[in-house]
Parts: C-alpha cells; sequence; structure tokens
C-alpha cells in the first residue's frame, strides 16, 4: 500500500504546475455530493429547567424591578391625586374645651366650591359658663353662635381653571406615570425578546464554530497523514493547525458569550445570575415574508397612538394651563362676600339658639399687591414654557417619524439581507465541498479548503444572526408604531 502512495505521489504534479482541470467524472462526483448538514445546537443538560419567549416577558414583567418601581410610582401618583380630590369634600373639626370658668363645645366646617374658585366656612359655638365656689353666674348662663361665611373671586382665582388647577395637575402626573409604567413594559418586553434570541443566537454560534472545529481537526488529521506519506508540505500542516486553533477559540468565546447573555436574560426576568433557567430552544425559520404596510400608513398609525407623543401634547396642555393661570394671577383680587351670623343668649342652649340674633351681610372686599416682579416673572416663564413645549411637541413628531422609517428600513434591510445570506451559505457550503474533494484528490494544497472554510463560517454566523434579529426588529416594529401589547403579543 505504502508502494502505490508513493507512485502516486510521483505522478501528481509539482506545485509549481498549474493542476489540470478535473475530468468529467471528477466534476459528476462533486455534483454529486451531498449538501452538508446544518449545525445542531447541543442538547442541554437533562433536567435544565426552560421557559418559552411568552412566559418569559410575562415573568419579567412581574419580578423585573424596573417595572415595579414603576408601579409603585403610579400607586403613589394615584395616592396623591386622591388628596388634591379630597379638597373639594367637606372639612369638619370639632372642638371642645373645658376649663374652671367655662366649657364650650363647637364644629367648624369647610368646602372648597367647584367650578367656580369659591369657598365655604362655616362654625357653630356652644359656651356654658360654670358655676364656681363664692361666684355668682350670670343670668343668661349659656351662649349660642353660628356663622356662615360664602367668598366668590369675582376675577384673580374665579373659574374652573384656577379651581382645579392642582387637582389636574395631579391627574396629569397620575397619567405621565401610567405612561411611563406601560412604556417600560414595551421596552421590558423588547429586551427580554432580544435577549432571549440573543441566548438562541449564541447556542447558534456555538453549534457552528463546535461543527467547524471538527472539520478543522479532520482536516490536520488528514493532512498530517499525507505529510507522512510526502503528498503535502509541512506547510499545509501549519495551516491545518492555525485552522483548527481560530476553530476551537472560536468555540471558546461563543461558550463565553453565551454565559454572559444567559446571566443577562435571567437578570431582566428578576432572578439570580446563577439561576439555571435557560430559553427553551427555538427552530429559527428562514422565512422572512411578512408583509409589511406602507410606512406612511406606520408613521401616522405611530403618530396616533405612540404614548410618549400624547404625553408629550397633554404637555402641552398643561402649559397653556399654567399660561392662563399666571395671566390671571395679575388681575387684583375682588372677592363677593355673603355672610349669616346668628349670636344669642339664653338660660339654656334651647333658649339661646331660639332668641338669637341673626344677621345677614352682603360685602366686597379687594386687594392689589403693589410689588408684583414675582407674579410678573412667572407669566413670562409660563409663555416660555408654553412655546418651547410646542417646539419639543413639533420635534419629538419629526423623531417618532423618523424611528418609524428607521424601523422599516431595518426590518427589509435584514429581510434582504436574509435572502441574499441563504444563497450565501450555499455558495460557501458548494465552495468547501469542491475544495476538500480537489484537496482529497490532489489538485491543490488545504488552502482552498482553509479559505472556504473560513467563509462558511461567517456565512452561518451572519445568517443565523440575520435570522434572530428579524424577529427582534418585528417586536421593536410594533413599539414604535405604538401598536404593541404586550399581553396579546405575548399571551403564553
Amino acid at each position: 500500500m505504502l508502494i502505490v502512495l508513493i507512485l502516486t505521489a510521483l505522478a501528481w504534479p509539482s506545485e509549481a504546475q498549474a493542476p489540470p482541470p478535473p475530468s468529467p467524472s471528477a466534476a459528476a462526483e462533486e455534483a454529486a455530493l451531498p449538501p452538508e448538514a446544518p449545525p445542531v445546537e447541543e442538547p442541554l443538560p437533562p433536567g435544565t429547567p426552560t421557559i418559552a419567549l411568552a412566559r418569559a416577558v410575562a415573568l419579567a414583567l412581574e419580578r423585573n424591578f424596573g417595572v415595579l418601581n414603576a408601579a409603585d410610582a403610579v400607586t403613589t401618583s394615584r395616592l396623591r391625586e386622591g388628596v388634591s380630590r379630597a379638597q373639594f369634600y367637606p372639612k369638619l373639626t370639632p372642638r371642645f374645651q373645658r376649663s374652671q370658668e367655662n366649657s364650650q363645645f363647637g364644629l367648624d366646617a369647610a368646602q372648597k366650591l367647584p367650578w367656580t374658585g369659591g369657598t365655604l366656612t362655616a362654625s357653630a359655638q356652644l359656651l356654658s359658663t360654670l358655676e364656681q365656689t363664692g361666684v355668682t353666674p350670670g343670668p343668661l348662663p349659656r351662649t349660642s353662635d353660628f356663622r356662615l361665611l360664602v367668598t366668590q373671586p369675582l376675577l384673580r382665582g374665579f373659574g374652573p381653571n384656577a379651581a382645579f388647577f392642582d387637582l389636574r395637575t395631579s391627574r396629569r402626573t397620575r397619567e405621565g406615570q401610567e405612561r411611563s409604567y406601560e412604556m417600560g413594559r414595551q421596552l421590558l418586553a423588547v429586551s427580554v425578546t432580544r435577549s432571549f434570541y440573543e441566548v438562541v443566537r449564541q447556542r447558534q454560534l456555538l453549534a457552528v464554530a463546535r461543527q467547524s472545529l471538527d472539520r478543522s481537526e479532520k482536516l490536520r488529521r488528514a493532512s498530517e497523514a499525507r505529510l507522512q506519506v510526502g503528498l503535502v508540505s509541512k506547510l499545509d500542516v501549519f495551516r491545518a493547525e492555525l485552522q483548527a486553533s481560530q476553530a476551537q477559540e472560536s468555540m471558546v468565546a461563543s461558550e463565553s458569550s453565551l454565559q454572559a447573555e444567559l446571566e443577562h436574560f435571567r437578570t431582566l426576568l428578576g432572578l439570580s445570575p446563577t439561576e439555571p433557567l435557560q430559553p427553551e430552544p427555538v427552530l429559527l425559520s428562514e422565512d422572512a415574508s411578512d408583509a409589511l404596510e406602507p410606512v406612511e400608513v406606520l408613521t401616522q398609525r405611530a403618530l396616533l397612538h405612540r404614548l410618549d407623543l400624547q404625553e408629550t401634547r397633554d404637555l402641552v396642555g398643561d402649559a397653556h394651563r399654567s399660561a392662563s393661570l399666571a395671566r390671571q394671577n395679575l388681575l387684583p383680587q375682588l372677592d363677593l362676600n355673603l355672610g349669616v351670623t346668628q349670636f344669642g343668649t339664653g338660660t339654656s342652649y334651647g333658649s339661646a339658639i331660639s332668641a338669637a340674633d341673626r344677621r345677614v351681610s352682603v360685602f366686597l372686599s379687594t386687594s392689589y399687591p403693589l410689588e408684583r416682579s414675582s407674579v410678573a416673572a412667572d407669566k413670562a416663564a409660563a409663555e416660555l414654557d408654553l412655546a418651547s413645549r410646542d417646539r419639543t411637541l413639533r420635534q419629538r413628531e419629526l423623531e417618532i417619524e423618523a424611528e418609524v422609517r428607521s424601523a422599516v428600513r431595518e426590518l427589509e434591510r435584514i429581510r434582504k439581507s436574509i435572502d441574499l445570506q441563504k444563497k450565501g451559505v450555499e455558495v460557501a457550503e458548494q465552495q468547501r465541498r469542491l475544495a476538500t474533494l480537489r484537496y482529497q484528490r490532489g489538485l491543490a494544497s488545504n488552502f482552498d479548503v482553509v479559505d472556504a472554510e473560513g467563509s462558511l463560517v461567517l456565512a452561518r454566523s451572519a445568517l443565523v444572526g440575520l435570522l434572530t434579529s428579524y424577529r427582534v426588529a418585528r417586536v421593536e416594529l410594533l413599539r414604535v408604531t405604538g401598536t404593541l401589547e404586550v399581553d396579546r403579543e405575548f399571551k403564553p
């Protein structure tokens, strides 16, 4: 057998000579070579807990610390809104006092009137003079005192804007927190999706690197065997060893990246990085033919549904209310007052109340401070803030339109790149098969095999990255158009 190999080696053309073209039978054999099987992920260890994407998003929404903090902020804003609403509820304050000379008890009431900005205050007091040793009480020891006052602003503080300003501010704060909470949920869902598919991508890359290492080891052993019989030079062995070393280094890097992504994935879910939970294995479909609506339709949808844009529009409305109130605060304070008093004395509380003298009074009160620099400054600042928020709204509309166009463009790019990369993988596989066959027949050195191996690894890695990026880009497009309903999109 050794003699046959030596005679065969002597018959090969030297490296300086151009190799002859393959015979028709060799070309037929090349075409008949079966395609190489795609890389397969290594199975997870038995008993490893896995989680689907929908369940992972649901778990993250339950346990992620950022979302929980946002939920607490929403609860806090609702409590503060309740406090602001309570200013329109009646406020009752009972009073009781007793001393050696007298005892009294009473009730104070106050009510802020809605819409008009007026206030209502009332008080009722019953006073009793006590008998003391050596002191003769008066003939009428019981006193009743009832007072009612309604104050209605006519200029400054008049109207629903002034009356409901604090309540509307609290309500707007609550709405802003709720929108921030929902946007945080959407961003978290996109982040979990990206991390989930990044783990899938690293697994696929690890499988590609492992398969490449296996082929590189076979090439190295074949090159060493050929070197022993003198069919190749030492350079082929060095080249094969370098290729195997690079494949092994790529596999080590993929393993490290996979562990890092797993830890990041668990952290997003509110779990410890050392938890054994992993994303379930996913078969990446190469079908990326989802139809997209025209970008103009998607842009209009985003301008209608984006929560951050709705919040920006409401901020412009808040600035209008603040500017209107600041202009109203420049007016003098002019109040219309209606007062009712009833005061009486008697031998008992009943007689003190029945014999009371009742008086009704209507009067105007006004005040106008001479120093108004702070109020004027507030008005100017409110108008500047209004202009600034108008500009911010327009800028945000332009940014959202650009985001939608960018997301659509990215999705289209990935889709086209997937089609091109699938062809690239096919060509790289054929190139490697042909290079391997030529090397096996002695028509070329293993340089072409090494080069083709590198091209195949790059092509497969790029295809895996595109397939995972496509799935994330679809979810991102829903988010930028404002139509990402987390509970529906990731329904288990």
